[in-house]
Formats: C-alpha cells, structure tokens, sequence
C-alpha cells in the first residue's frame, strides 16, 4: 500500500471517529435537552390542572353531597378545567376520560406525589403523568396523557442529519486529505524515481525540493549522497579506464624486446652464423632481457606505490636528500658530461627518505637525456618547492599533461634507444603524491623542462633554513 494511502485512510478514520463521537454527543444532549423539556411541560400542566381542580372541588362541594352527586361534580369541574388529554378516576370507577388510554394500566397512582411514565402505545410515544387528590376523605387519581412521538421523531431526524453531514464531513475530509497528503509527499516520490535512475545507472540526475523543512534538507542529503556516488563511479571509470590503457601500453612495451629476443634466438637456432653474427645476437638478446628486467623493476615500483596508498613520513633536512641524489648521479652526470649544480634554502622536510631520493634521481636522469654534452642541470630547493631544470630540447604544450601516464614517451625511439621505458615519470608522480606534494611540469621546445615537486601543496610539510 502506498504511503499517502496509509496517511490518508489513518486521517479519514480519525475523522469519522472524531465526527461520529461529537455528533453522538450533540445528538444525546439535543435529544435529552428536548424529552426533558416534553416532561417539564407535562408535568407541569398536569400539576396545574390537579391543583385548580381539587381547589375548585374543595371550595364547591359540600359535606351534604351524596357520592354521586360529588362524582357528578367533580365530573363536572374536570370538564371544565382539563381538555383531550385528561382523566380522572376514582377507585376503579373512571369518571372523566377524553383520552384513548387507560392510564391506570400504566400507571396506578398509589401517592398524592407526582409520578409519570413514557410508553410505546400503539405507533405513538406517550408521557402519562399523574397524581392523587383526596377531597371529602374520598380519593380521586388525576392523570394527564401527552403525545411527544414528535420528541422522538424529532431525535431520529436530527440523528438522520448529523449522519449526512458527517458523511459529507468524512468525505470531503478524506479529499482533503489525499490532496494534501500527495502534495505533501510529491518530493519522496521525486526522491523515490532518482533512487530508481541511480540503481539503473544514471548518476548526473538532481531533485529540487523547495520545502525548507525535514523533506527539504532529506532532498539536499540526497543530492549530496548523489554526487558523491557520481564522484566515487567516476572515479572507478577512470581507474579502469587507466589500468586498460596501462595494460595495453604494457603488453605493447613487452612485444618489441620479446620479439627481438625470439628473432634472435630463433636465428641462433636455425641459421649458421659467423662468430661475429653469433655475438651481436647474444648481445641483442642481452640488450632486450636487460630493457625487460628494467621494465619489470619500474613496473614493480609503481604497482607497490599505488597499492601502498600511506607510508610513514620522518623531518630530513633537505641538504641531506640533495646530496643524496648528488651521490648517486654523479658517475651517470660525468659519462654524459653534464653538471649538476644545486641550491637551497629548505630546512626539513617530511620525507621517505629513499623514495624521494629516487624521484629526483628519476628526473635527473631524463634531464641528461634530453641535454646536452656540456650542459648544467640545476637542483634548486626553494620556498617549499624542489625542481630539476634542464636546458634540453623542451617539450611541446600539447604533451606535457600525458607525461605522467605510464608508458608515455614524447620520443619513443630516443626514449627506447636510451634504456626507457616511459614508467618515470609516472613512478615521480605517485611518489610526490605519497609525499602529499604536487609534481608541476613547465617545459618550452627549445630552451628546457623545469620539473617541480610542489610542498606546500595539501598534506606536505616542510620548514625554511635556518638563516
């Protein structure tokens, strides 16, 4: 069963309860106010007439009147005083009866006090009020008989209405009620059909509720949880779009020194070769195991960088990191001719130690390969920022954002022919990204590439120099 049907069938019967319990009440009350006001009446007339005729009766007859000549009187006197609804017995005898009732039979009067009773005779309701008058030491019974079947009547039509407006009551209640129950729930329905989309796959959707109540800040939760669904799905396209790319850039980077190598050994085999041809196959083969077992070592790094995601950081002064990374280029700097000169006004910096040794040893060694014999790498540590410059060949504008996707190579020839595998840069950025730092790459054609590591990016820290 719907919500709002459940709302709406809970308020209509709250209503009819409410409704037919006030109209009971009204209709009780109503029909008690009108019988008692009916009894009051009768009563009242009827004490009336006992009194005017037992005083009339006292005052004319006298102690020398036979009985029949006192019943001839007192006949008389209840003529003149009483009308169609009364009677007056004396004993079992009836001496005055206009009515078509025999009160007796409802009512013996055994006391002068008033009595009265209420009987269904017939298709009517009557009152029979009545009394005892003793005049002459003979006792009379006065009674007077009302119809109030109006009372009664008057109660059934009354009850009769109250059930039609009550009825109108619930009904137009009930209409009300569901009109504003759906209005009121209109934006779970809303809620409801963009829950629906999402399960279905449909993310960018939105809800706008204009309430400003429970339902309105339900609908600002949603779209908040909404987005971020959007945001975390998006997420998982694009790590599966990037392991995809990465595993076919992979396979491609294994094919051409795979092939080398069974080409070789294949030639090996099958073809009668010199000393000479056989020596530059095994070299060959060499050169590609070596390219391989290179790739197999940066791929392996990478891998174990991304699923690590935290690793504990400890203050290394960065004149230790650089000559670190000093330390270790220096015999790659002097074969290819090339100088590193260096600066710093850096104090500690949050650090892995080795692992950010190797980012700029990383960059350092593709600083040499696009330089030039005679040429200066700088090495600068300033302001919360670590760069490598170089004054090479540069990189195009249009390259420079896939420069740290895996196997990604500007040249991939000289890449190739200088031991590359396009994995650098790549294993730099996720190092700099543990680091919580940020690996910013600025490069002109012609001129040079300066690769800075970021650290007062978010989550890195570092301190000035003691000056």
């Amino acid at each position: 069963m719907k919500l709002w049907l459940k709302v709406s069938l809970c308020a209509v019967v709250m209503v009819t309860l409410s409704t037919t319990a006030c109209s009971l009440l009204l209709l009780l009350r109503s029909g008690q106010s009108n019988l008692n006001l009916a009894i009051d009446n009768a009563l009242a007339n009827q004490q009336i007439r006992a009194a005017s005729w037992q005083s009339a009766m006292q005052t004319r007859i006298d102690e020398s009147y036979g009985e029949t000549a006192a019943r001839s009187l007192a006949k008389y006197l209840m003529g003149q005083l009483g009308d169609s609804s009364t009677a007056l017995l004396c004993g079992t005898d009836v001496i005055y009866n206009t009515t078509t009732v025999s009160p007796e039979e409802y009512l013996p009067v055994t006391a002068e006090a008033q009595q009265y009773i209420i009987e269904d005779i017939g298709d009517k309701t009557m009152l029979i009020a009545g009394s005892a008058a003793t005049v002459n030491e003979t006792r009379y019974r006065i009674y007077t008989i009302k119809d109030i079947t109006h009372v009664f009547t008057g109660i059934r039509e009354l009850a009769y209405s109250f059930a039609v407006i009550s009825l109108c009551v619930i009904l137009a209640a009930g209409a009300v009620t569901v009109f504003i129950t759906r209005a009121l729930l209109k934006p779970i329905a809303t809620l409801k059909a963009n829950t629906a989309l999402i399960a279905n796959g449909v993310y960018g959707n939105r809800v706008t509720i204009a309430e400003r109540d429970e339902i309105g800040e339900l609908g600002e939760d949603f779209n908040r949880m909404a987005e971020a669904v959007e945001t975390h799905i998006q997420e998982l396209r694009d790590e599966a779009e990037r392991r995809t790319m990465f595993m076919s850039a992979l396979t491609h980077e294994l094919k051409t020194p795979m092939t080398g190598i069974k080409g070789n050994a294949q030639t090996l085999l099958a073809t009668k070769l010199t000393e000479e041809e056989r020596e530059d196959a095994l070299y060959a083969i060499d050169a590609a195991c070596t390219r391989v077992e290179r790739l197999s070592q940066k791929l392996m790094q990478l891998i174990v960088l991304r699923q690590s995601g935290n690793m504990l950081l400890s203050p290394v002064p960065a004149a230790v990191l650089i000559a670190d990374v000093q330390a270790a280029c220096a015999e790659q700097l002097r074969i290819r001719g090339l100088t590193l000169k260096t600066a710093n006004d850096m104090g500690l910096v949050m650090m892995e130690r080795d692992l950010l040794a190797d980012l700029f040893i990383n960059l350092i060694d593709n600083a040499g390969k696009a330089s030039r014999r005679g040429d200066i790498i700088e090495l600068n540590a300033h302001g919360g920022i670590i760069s490598v410059t170089d004054h090479g060949i540069g990189i195009a504008e249009s390259e420079l954002d896939k420069l740290t996707q895996p196997f990604y190579m500007v040249d991939k020839s000289r890449t190739r022919k200088a031991g590359g595998a396009g994995l650098g840069l790549a294993l730099c950025d996720e190092i700099a990204h543990l680091h919580g730092a940020q690996l910013i790459i600025n490069s002109t054609p012609g001129i040079g590439t300066t690769v800075s590591v970021v650290f007062d990016a978010e989550g890195a820290q570092y301190e000035k120099a003691n000056q």
